[in-house]
């Protein structure tokens, strides 16, 4: 009998006993991504052609605060820029500039599956700024500005595997809810009229929407020990 029950308090604990983190361990996401590209029309020189870069960065740094639970911070910020050209009926070119930054507070919470496999739920909110510019020389630079903030709540699940004491991997799918305050303003330098708008928005999805947004990356625990 103690044997019987000394062998499945042991298979348990392979199953079950590893925990996700421990209390102090700081987990560790970041992202980076840049792309280029160039399109135009070969033997025909007064075919459109474009050229577009784009880059992008974010980190976010997690708390754990039980062996289930994480509190942290996030922030991002991208750039790009594209640039069109047209030859007919006559020359005209314009550029279009964007620049992003976010910044916000999280909190997640892991439910075993067993075998290193985890569920969780992710509830973030944040703060979103853009700015995009066109200009075309051809109209004596005329150049419009929208400037755009928002302030957002978001929800949404995942499914994370524990690689081993120091890397986590995980899916996201899209938000199950998300809830939002938009305010964007628009100049033009042509004149001073300025163009203001405000807008709620609140998105739920658990259609095929929902498998649309699906993200995959992996996280480092800093501060794991051996007996984790």
């Amino acid at each position: 009998m103690k044997k019987t029950l000394l062998t499945s308090v042991c298979v348990l604990t392979v199953f079950f006993g590893f925990a996700q983190f421990q209390k102090g361990n700081k987990v560790l996401g970041f992202g980076l991504g840049f792309s280029n590209g160039n399109t135009e029309t070969q033997n025909n020189s007064f075919a459109p052609s474009s050229k577009s870069s784009a880059f992008n960065g974010s980190v976010e740094l997690g708390f754990a605060t039980r062996e289930n639970r994480l509190h942290g911070f996030f922030i991002g910020a991208s750039t790009s820029k594209n640039k069109s050209e047209s030859r007919q009926p006559v020359f005209n070119s314009s550029e279009n500039k964007t620049q992003s930054f976010n910044a916000g507070y999280f909190t997640r919470i892991y439910k075993s599956l067993g075998k290193q496999f985890y569920v969780f739920g992710d509830l973030r909110g944040g703060y979103y700024y853009s700015e995009n510019k066109n200009i075309n020389p051809n109209f004596t630079n005329l150049e419009s500005t929208q400037k755009v903030h928002t302030a957002n709540i978001s929800a949404f699940p995942g499914v994370a595997y524990k690689w081993s004491n120091r890397f986590l991997l995980e899916v996201r799918t899209g938000d199950i809810v998300s809830i939002g305050y938009n305010r964007s303003i628009t100049t033009n330098s042509s004149n001073s009229d300025k163009q203001v708008s405000n807008s709620f928005a609140f998105n739920s999805s658990l259609g095929v929407g929902f498998l649309q947004n699906i993200g995959i990356g992996a996280r480092w625990i800093i501060g794991t020990n051996k007996k984790s």
